[in-house]
């Protein structure tokens, strides 16, 4: 069975909070002090550290978006009640939504792949996943799907693998896990005992020994078992 992760895996989700954050800053310009490029690392910082709260089970997913929008405000000295962060959240959402699109290789791969078992395994929220891959295509092509908020576990916590191939029926010998961070993904995916292919999209990094690596999931059919 191949797995894979979803975020910058498939999805190219950093560059929809990219583009998201940048026009959520020009639509509130003048109540922010920072410049635009201090303002958007403000913002992945913040927004990082709550989501690992939110995996490590200390908050809510919606608790995560109201925290994160109350500290990016926070930065200008600007206090926001609850329902307060939450509309704002939800004007950033907007502007994330329509920047949320899969890689230009994804659809073409899933295609080719027809007839094989695939499944996701993905750090967040299962509605929120669920709606990013409705985003690849309106067809399923995935059999399963495991999301952290859903089972308990995140990556790269090996359980989250553990519940993968428990659910789909399979041994963790028997799957491929594909995915586009090498601590998160692929070393603990190994650890449980799958086959790790990193998708080095961006050719960054340097090589690991042991580790097959693509650079385009155009070439991932070449480098499955």
């Amino acid at each position: 069975m191949i797995f894979f992760d979803l975020d910058d895996t498939l999805i190219d989700r950093k560059k929809a909070e990219y583009l998201g954050v940048k026009a959520f800053y020009s639509e509130h310009s003048p109540l922010f002090a920072a410049h635009k490029d201090t303002f958007y690392e403000s913002w992945r910082k913040i927004s990082n550290g709550h989501f690992r709260r939110f995996l490590d089970g200390e908050i809510s997913f919606a608790q995560q978006r109201i925290e994160r929008m109350k500290d990016v405000f926070a930065l200008s000295g600007i206090d926001l009640s609850d329902s307060e962060a939450n509309r704002q959240f939800k004007i950033y959402r907007r502007h994330y939504e329509v920047n949320l699109v899969p890689y230009d290789d994804v659809v073409p791969c899933l295609e080719r792949l027809k007839g094989r078992r695939l499944g996701i395994i993905t750090n967040g929220d299962l509605e929120e996943q669920m709606f990013k891959l409705g985003k690849i295509n309106d067809r399923n092509f995935f059999e399963i799907v495991i999301a952290a908020g859903d089972v308990g576990a995140a990556k790269p916590d090996l359980e989250i693998f553990k519940i993968a191939c428990e659910r789909a029926n399979v041994d963790a010998r028997d799957c491929v896990y594909v995915g586009d961070d090498v601590g998160i993904d692929i070393l603990p995916c190994m650890k449980a005992g799958m086959d790790g292919i990193w998708l080095n999209r961006k050719d960054e990094g340097q090589a690991f020994p042991g580790i097959r690596t693509i650079r385009d999931l155009a070439e991932l059919e070449s480098v499955l078992p």
